[in-house]
């Protein structure tokens, strides 16, 4: 399984992985790691289509959008996922 993590045998796995506060500090200018961490997720799982959520970012942060679209895309793009099975 993934380094440091037990598994029972026959368990399948998933972990995804992104340096969301280093793309937080680089797109938003501080380490509020939200919109970068719903980017991981959407790529380890794709529960909404990332296009979907622009619109309500666009809503919600008026100005800011933009940026934090931008973070959610970085990360989607970076992360990092393994899959396995013990």
């Amino acid at each position: 399984g993934p380094d440091g993590i037990k598994l029972e045998a026959g368990v399948k796995w998933s972990v995804a992985t992104v340096d969301a506060t280093k793309i937080a500090r680089e797109l938003l200018g501080i380490p509020i790691v939200n919109t970068a961490m719903i980017g991981a997720l959407l790529k380890a799982n794709e529960v909404v289509k990332l296009e979907s959520l622009f619109e309500p970012l666009k809503e919600r942060f008026g100005r800011l959008a933009e940026r934090n679209i931008n973070s959610m895309q970085k990360a989607y793009e970076v992360t990092v996922v393994r899959e396995g099975a013990k």
